[in-house]
């Protein structure tokens, strides 16, 4: 490769890395539909350009490939495609996040823009919790309040608690991003030589503890904790042992703080959060017993856990440990590239802490991702995802770029453009899949939004449209046939198009209660009483513990008297 096209590299990656981040964190993917794509179509260029760069050398190791045939029948065997292929493209936002840190990981100046980047999101993130915590969610709550339109008692709960989220959906995810940015903030002052410039660091660092503290996540304290103690050689080499006590006492210290003030959570039935997690836990192990070698599906966990759930659980689409959800999803065999990660990583890690490299800052976060994941979701949510997964990349990166071995260039020819073309179609499918994702759950996100305003019609609508940019979705043709169920029996036409999207929703997603149970609503309006009680019997089997799924007890027949 030239010199002049490796310069040109060295600079896209970076630029491609902030405008990957801005959105991810500001526009999070999981609420924000469109910027899932946007994130999408520049990993998708990331994802080439590293191709490229490394003269056709594939940047993931050669036995990966060997596990693409169990991923896909992982995929093909799931019970709902759509959600399969969410969640299988939620994958390779991961591994491209990765792949294009691993670019970046050999350019310092490289490194210290997506550092500086991380650090000013950081900053607006803090600022945000910060208003959050001590005015909007006042004012909102005080509006509510005084309102009279009927409010979920969710959103009276979580804005009375007063937990900042900052841009993102749960505390929890803010809490993990600030273990990701803080020790970037506080290693970032050895590199400056002004003191104003220290001084504005030293500032955001506090700035975001300050907005870390308000969250009360224990996961995103004990990722900190992790993050910033190992830090500590690149900090301070002569005063680490010193510097690691005073973490661990005021990690203590906070801990403690964050347990008092969530008390009331743990006396509440149901709502300590420890006790929820294991419950979370064993119903993940179970269906990894239950469903050994392709799992239960990618993307099913949420659909699959009612019925492991036992009295006192509760409902959750998560794990709240990714490591264990990914298994339950898609088999045992999904071990071995996690265990590959975490072993590169780790190897790198020590490598970084005991030469106190200038990788281990990144190195470090990178870690704070990893470790909270044993306890939350936040590999689920690409706002956190994103930056963690670039950060591991910049972790295991090479230091410097190596040249094409003399195999791969014998290599260069019909194999190199065979694996070209493969890759070029399988980035197009992935855009090609965001983009249709995105503008499905946008037309369902404004459908929902129009119901709640009373516009039935255009609700239902916008729904119809995304059941036909999407067909493989059953979400929107759920809503239509909820739709129906509330608004359009009296309408022969749409009853009969709601019980068409019903059995229609059913077939896309066959394991899901709620849907069988609205087909048995549906069937019992047509006087179908046999056919009713069956799917209502396949919703109670689903879900056990549902008191709305529970079939009718039956009434013993007397005998008359002779």
């Amino acid at each position: 490769m030239d010199a002049q096209h490796l310069t040109r590299t060295h600079i896209l990656m970076p630029a491609l890395a902030v405008a990957l981040l801005v959105p991810a964190v500001l526009r999070p993917p999981e609420t924000y539909a469109w910027s899932g794509a946007v994130c999408a179509i520049l990993l998708a260029a990331a994802g080439w350009l590293a191709w490229r760069s490394a003269d056709g050398v594939p940047p993931l190791p050669a036995w990966t490939a060997g596990l693409l045939p169990l991923a896909f029948a992982s995929l093909l065997l799931s019970s709902c495609r759509a959600r399969a292929f969410d969640e299988a493209a939620l994958v390779a936002t991961v591994v491209l996040a990765a792949v294009l840190g691993q670019a970046i990981a050999s350019d310092r100046r490289g490194r210290e823009v997506v550092a500086g980047v991380l650090v000013a999101l950081g900053c607006i993130a803090a600022v945000l919790a910060v208003l959050q915590a001590h005015i909007t969610y006042r004012q909102e709550l005080q509006s509510l309040l005084e309102g009279t339109a009927p409010v979920s008692p969710y959103v009276l709960a979580r804005l009375r608690d007063g937990r900042p989220a900052g841009p993102f959906t749960l505390p929890a995810a803010l809490g993990g991003f600030f273990a990701l940015t803080l020790p970037l903030t506080l290693l970032g002052r050895r590199s400056l030589s002004g003191r104003g410039m220290r001084g504005v660091l030293v500032a955001a660092a506090l700035l975001q503890a300050y907005a870390l503290f308000l969250t009360r996540s224990i996961g995103g304290l004990a990722a900190t904790a992790v993050s910033l103690s190992l830090s500590l050689p690149f900090l301070a080499a002569r005063r680490r042992l010193v510097l690691l006590a005073a973490v661990a006492l005021v990690v203590l210290a906070v801990g403690v703080h964050f347990l008092r003030a969530r008390s009331q959570e743990f006396g509440a039935p149901g709502g300590d959060p420890f006790l929820l997690r294991a419950g979370n836990w064993r119903a993940a192990a179970g269906m990894i017993r239950d469903h050994p070698v392709f799992g239960t599906g990618p993307g099913s966990f949420g659909t699959f856990y009612p019925r492991y759930m036992r009295p006192g659980m509760n409902e959750t689409r998560y794990a709240h440990n990714s490591y264990l959800q990914v298994i339950a999803g898609w088999g045992v065999w999904a071990i071995v590239p996690m265990l590959g990660v975490l072993l590169a990583f780790a190897r790198r890690l020590r490598e970084s802490w005991r030469g106190r490299a200038g990788e281990l800052p990144y190195a470090a976060a990178a870690a704070s991702f990893l470790v909270h994941n044993l306890m939350d979701f936040t590999a689920f949510l690409p706002s956190v995802a994103i930056p963690g997964a670039l950060l591991v990349g910049l972790a295991c990166g090479s230091r410097a770029p190596s040249a094409p071995s003399a195999r791969t260039v014998r290599g260069a020819g019909p194999a190199v453009g065979l694996r070209a073309f493969l890759l070029g179609m399988a980035l197009i499918g992935f855009v090609g899949h965001s983009v249709v994702t995105a503008l499905a759950t946008d037309l369902i996100d404004r459908a929902r939004v129009a119901a709640v305003e009373g516009s039935d019609r255009e609700a239902l609508s916008l729904a119809r449209r995304a059941a036909r940019v999407r067909p493989s979705d059953p979400a929107p043709r759920a809503f239509v046939a909820e739709w129906v169920l509330a608004h359009g029996m009296s309408d022969g036409v749409l009853s009969r198009e709601g019980r068409s999207q019903a059995e229609s929703a059913v077939r896309l997603d066959p394991e899901s209660a709620i849907l069988h149970y609205d087909l048995s609503l549906y069937m019992r309006s047509y006087r179908e009483t046999g056919a009713a009680y069956r799917e209502q019997w396949i919703a109670h089997v689903l879900f056990p513990l549902k008191q709305d799924y529970s079939l009718p007890e039956a009434v013993p027949c007397r005998r008359s008297e002779p």
